[in-house]
């Protein structure tokens, strides 16, 4: 399996606002693309964000669906708008990385040319022949971003299309085909709170003239940059983080945080959800005591049933513990 980068804190999209010191789910968008600066760094100026570890991401990708193809899940209606996001992030990574990325043409032929994987490929519009493989496949494997593609239909958003390769202990093969209301039922008072509804009317009044973004966040289920911890994996993650815990080796844990775009595609209306996933150890975030205190202080007084649906319950107070520990450490010389 390909083996990508460790973190790269001058790029995370630092989940929460400065002087936050509780968390509770909520419809938190914002417009994008919006460069954020952070006390790392800085994020967020592209929609599609390539990273340092664009190449190997992209292997691991190709190496996850050959495992398993069922990461690929397209209803038979959603071929056009299939063909919509592909053409829409071909268009958004020829604008953010001109150097390497282009897209020429007009009507229905186009010529794609993606250097860094050396892609150089005529296409037109519709024929499925004039590609290696369906336009789904094909562009999301080209960028780090999960795809989902929603439509709607009886005052309901229907996951109708995706293909996700770093899932966090779900399964897009079960998910496909269900509604928003459906998928989101487990998340604690995001149905019962009404959030779900409002962020339903939200998604489904964007107009294709805007995107917007959301950060969410947890910790991962492996400690290590491993992203794909999907329930068709978990025979081969679901020791790690208790066998962590039981060493008390809390630096490896892994900040696990999503970076979601919500777009309205422009040919069919459809709606896109990009989620991009980003992991950082403990280790590292400690060496930013502002950002040790601040995520201590979240996941200490988080309630119980969101810190039990994030699967943190049993060691966050440890987590929080070591990570205040860490954070007031002299630095070494």
């Amino acid at each position: 399996m390909t083996e990508l980068l460790t973190s790269d804190l001058t790029c995370l999209p630092w989940p929460f606002p400065a002087g936050d010191k509780t968390f509770r789910y909520a419809v938190n968008v914002e417009p994008a693309p919006r460069y954020t600066p952070t006390l790392a760094g800085g994020w967020g100026r592209h929609v599609v964000d390539l990273g340092l570890d664009y190449v190997p991401m992209m292997q691991l990708k190709r190496e996850i669906l050959a495992k398993d193809p069922g990461r690929v899940q397209i209803l038979p209606h959603m071929i056009p708008a299939c063909w919509d996001v592909m053409l829409y992030l071909m268009r958004q990574m020829a604008d953010s990385y001109p150097e390497t990325m282009q897209l020429t043409g007009q009507g229905n032929r186009y010529h794609w040319r993606n250097a860094l994987l050396d892609i150089d490929q005529h296409f037109e519009m519709g024929d499925l022949a004039t590609l290696p493989e369906d336009p789904l496949t094909f562009i999301g494997c080209q960028v780090p971003d999960d795809i989902l593609l929603l439509t709607e239909r009886h005052d309901q958003l229907w996951f109708d299309a995706a293909i996700v390769t770093f899932a966090a202990d779900w399964s897009i093969k079960f998910d496909a085909g269900m509604n928003f209301n459906e998928i989101h039922r487990p998340v604690p008072g995001l149905t019962s709170g009404g959030i779900t509804s409002r962020a339903q009317q939200f998604m489904r009044h964007l107009t294709t003239d805007r995107i917007f973004r959301r950060a969410n966040w947890t910790f991962s289920a492996v400690g290590s940059p491993h992203r794909d911890t999907s329930l068709e994996t978990r025979p081969e993650w679901e020791d790690d983080i208790p066998n962590l815990i039981a060493d008390g080796d809390y630096g490896r844990v892994q900040l696990r945080i999503e970076l979601e775009h919500l777009i309205r595609l422009p040919l069919t209306g459809a709606l896109v959800f990009n989620i991009h996933t980003y992991m950082a150890p403990l280790s590292d975030i400690a060496t930013i005591p502002a950002w040790a205190e601040q995520l201590a202080d979240i996941i200490t007084e988080l309630p119980a049933d969101i810190a039990t649906y994030k699967g943190i319950d049993s060691y966050r107070h440890h987590a929080a513990r070591w990570l205040r520990t860490q954070s007031s450490a002299p630095a070494s010389t």
